[in-house]
């Protein structure tokens, strides 16, 4: 299976990942927040045998039966949110066999169908999940109103229950104090910006998520348009940037993303949030022409395999400074092979 952050997108200097997610209900259920454990189950099955006639293969993953790290690595995979990752309630998710699209079942909406592509990919995102949606119509019974659209557990999401959200990396709006009048423009335009993992989590490492702030009264191909002409505009923004403030701090911004790539290259203990901004710094340095033995998409799958749920995952180890050393080798192997 293809991961998303192993690929290789349009523009990803910039943008690591886009990513559309649909909020759909079930006619006959209470909202998540009100179910029971049966009607939950219900859901689950409702929605199960209509994925099982559709002629793209999907893999259940049975939240309940995963470890804790388990489903905190989904999370850092961006398949699952991280309110869906501590569900109390009975849930499933399920995964394509290309691994672009995810569906969650029982998150705070009866139905959350995600599809994730790497770098800049709207229109291919949208095309996919667009048929993935309209065949699941098709078979189940979606809560819709005939004025306000789909109905959703919040309201901002009533309409389209659409969210359009772009991982992007911007050092260059950061590190020139440019950040916050970037970001009040954008959100005049309808647009929030948030954290690496969306709502009430914090920007590491210059990393933010962009997406549309509302979806009542509006149609969903202009969603992916509107919001795709400002993320163009952002871009142009970071990189316009990017060349000022290296023709105006040449020698100090070359000094910090070397010694960025030297302890990448060379650590021996190395704390998750560290890697993410050191990443950052290299990543700045590839888009400058600085460095030219690695690219962008190297960077992101450094970044993901390293994270703390993947080493827990895969190295069996829950103990800090053990993960810190193991996450050491992991990026430093990766760098001195480039």
């Amino acid at each position: 299976m293809a991961k998303w952050y192993i690929d290789d997108g349009s523009q990803s200097d910039v943008v690591l990942s886009t990513r559309i997610r649909l909020a759909r209900n079930l006619k006959g259920f209470p909202f998540p927040n009100k179910m029971n454990a049966d009607d939950a189950k219900r859901v689950i099955d409702t929605v199960e045998a209509a994925l099982e006639e559709m002629n793209y293969t999907f893999t259940k993953i049975d939240l309940p039966a995963m470890t804790e790290e388990q489903r905190r690595k989904l999370v850092e995979e961006r398949y699952i949110s991280p309110a869906f990752a501590s569900s109390k309630l009975p849930c499933a998710a399920y995964i394509s066999e290309d691994e672009n699209v995810s569906i969650m079942v029982n998150e705070e909406d009866h139905i959350r169908i995600q599809c994730i592509y790497a770098g800049f990919e709207d229109k291919k995102a949208y095309d996919l999940i667009e048929k993935v949606d309209g065949y699941l119509a098709e078979r189940l019974d979606y809560a819709v109103h005939e004025k306000y659209g789909y109905l959703t557990s919040c309201l901002t999401n009533v309409g389209t229950g659409m969210r359009l959200s772009y991982m992007v990396r911007l050092p260059a709006i950061a590190m020139s104090g440019a950040s916050e009048s970037v970001f009040a423009t954008i959100g005049k335009l309808g647009v929030t910006v948030r954290g690496m993992y969306g709502e009430g989590s914090k920007s590491t490492g210059h990393i933010f998520q962009l997406s549309n702030q509302t979806t009542l009264g509006r149609r969903e191909s202009e969603i992916v348009s509107e919001l795709g002409e400002i993320i163009n505009n952002v871009i142009s923004k970071e990189r316009e940037l990017r060349e000022a403030l290296f023709e105006k701090n040449g020698t100090a911004l070359e000094d910090r993303i070397m010694r960025s790539w030297a302890i990448l290259s060379n650590a021996r203990i190395l704390q998750s949030q560290e890697m993410i901004q050191r990443i950052s710094d290299v990543s700045l340095g590839i888009s400058l022409g600085i460095i030219k033995n690695i690219d962008s998409k190297d960077i992101n799958a450094i970044m993901i395999t390293a994270s703390p749920a993947h080493i827990i995952a895969n190295y069996e180890t829950n103990e800090a400074v053990e993960r810190d050393v193991i996450r050491a080798r992991i990026v430093r192997e990766a760098f001195q092979r480039r």
